[in-house]
């Protein structure tokens, strides 16, 4: 098996699995559009792809979105000669007969691979659909052939982005603000609304005018620059928060799920002075919280083994964060390196780690590599059965999207002592 140690992690192109195939992440693009657009109540989602791409996008829809919206969901799938010969107005008369429903009132356009490749110009597909149809028409480019939208992440993000095309100029209203960002799973496990973030807000009189991704309709959607702040809770929302920003001059802060201290309490800062308010108290307590469970986590975590996942935060921030907790590090799965990543690597190997480094979407060699490094814990998908039955207790998730701030890391810290409580105490 071909893995790199954590020393030798110069880029992402250095994180790779088994395959010698460059992966298009752990799910399709499609799968990002599938779990987004259909959040909004009054739009529709076109497909357009080959027959396995478009059913692969629908598919993902009906089982893994929140609110599937499969009767507003369409497929346009390319046959042979239209890869050959282009699309010859198919699209634009599928959208023609989208629009015709009364109860639509904009239309998520999005391509993939082989429209891209084969020179379809879906944007101005999408301005001639418009002017013909009468409703807005968005085109979300997902092809991740040119490395450009290589996981389904950058795929919520471009949605996200194409959302900011059915704003309009509102009057500002002070002590409110839309969050932007990731909002998947919140039916499991836990979502934005229920974070140390929007309470400690909403004690304050900040209102929570809109969270994006999530149910809203068109008209909602134009009302979201009436809001005095943005807050950029995951990386999707950035784009969206540029946008915002820059044509209609709302300002935004970024606060996103992390377990350093420091960024959290500068994330505070910064909202506070935005906003107007001050939260000291309660951010005194919350963080003396947090340093409280880090000394006790400390204590019992010291020298235990981990193996960790790819889910949120960051895999390298996740696996710094332990390695600070004593534990010793032996496989990271991650997708590719963030904006910290080289710092939080330095970090682990400073502490005289070098574990080795997988990508995430390689299932078969992360299960042979945890049964031969045998970890005290696994963090993130796996065969439960599996790991029980060697021994390893497994964690599915370090940082759920109800845990924001502060409590993050009191969250992670009680998860990881609680699931070894048996045997480390």
């Amino acid at each position: 098996m071909r893995l790199k140690r954590l020393s030798e992690i110069q880029s992402s192109k250095d994180i790779f699995g088994d395959c010698s195939a460059i992966s298009c992440g752990v799910f399709c693009p499609t799968f990002g559009v599938s779990v987004c657009a259909p959040l909004i109540q009054d739009g529709a989602v076109l497909i357009v792809g080959t027959p396995e791409c478009t059913w692969y996008a629908k598919n993902s829809s009906i089982y893994h979105a929140i609110d599937p919206g499969w009767d507003r969901f369409y497929c346009c799938a390319m046959e042979e000669q239209d890869i050959t010969f282009g699309e010859n107005g198919a699209i634009i008369k599928a959208i023609c007969d989208i629009a015709a429903e009364s109860d639509i009132h904009c239309i998520f356009l999005a391509s993939t691979c082989v429209p891209e490749i084969i020179g379809d110009d879906l944007e101005a597909i999408a301005k001639a659909g418009e002017k013909l149809s009468g409703i807005p028409v968005l085109p979300v480019r997902i092809a991740h052939y040119d490395h450009k939208c290589n996981e389904f992440g950058v795929a919520v993000s471009r949605t996200l982005e194409s959302l900011g095309s059915l704003m309009e100029a509102q009057p500002k209203q002070p002590k409110t603000v839309n969050l932007l960002g990731r909002n998947f799973h919140s039916a499991v496990d836990g979502s934005l609304r229920d974070t140390e973030l929007v309470k400690l807000l909403q004690t304050h009189g900040i209102a929570i005018q809109r969270i994006l991704p999530d149910r809203c309709s068109t008209s909602e959607l134009k009302k979201a620059p009436s809001v005095a702040l943005n807050i950029v809770t995951n990386e999707v929302g950035r784009e969206l928060a540029y946008y915002m920003e820059k044509h209609f001059g709302i300002p935004y802060v970024l606060f996103e799920p992390s377990f350093d201290l420091d960024y959290i309490r500068a994330g505070y800062d910064k909202l506070q002075k935005c906003l107007g308010i001050s939260m000291e108290q309660e951010l005194c307590g919350r963080k003396r919280e947090a340093k409280a469970a880090i000394h006790n986590g400390r204590r019992l975590l010291q020298g235990k083994s981990f193996i960790n996942g790819g889910r949120p935060p960051d895999a390298f921030e996740a696996a710094e964060f332990l390695a600070e907790m004593g534990m010793k590090p032996l496989l990271i799965h991650a997708y590719r390196l963030c904006e910290n990543s080289s710092k939080r690597i330095e970090k682990i190997l400073q502490r005289g780690w070098n574990p080795y480094v997988n990508y995430v979407a390689n299932p078969e060699g992360a299960a042979a590599l945890t049964e031969e490094l045998a970890p005290d814990i696994y963090i993130g998908h796996g065969d439960a059965e599996r790991l029980i039955d060697r021994g390893i207790k497994q964690i599915e998730m370090l940082l759920p999207p109800g845990k924001l701030g502060y409590e993050a890391i009191v969250y992670a810290v009680s998860a990881l002592t609680g699931v070894g409580r048996r045997e480390f105490i």
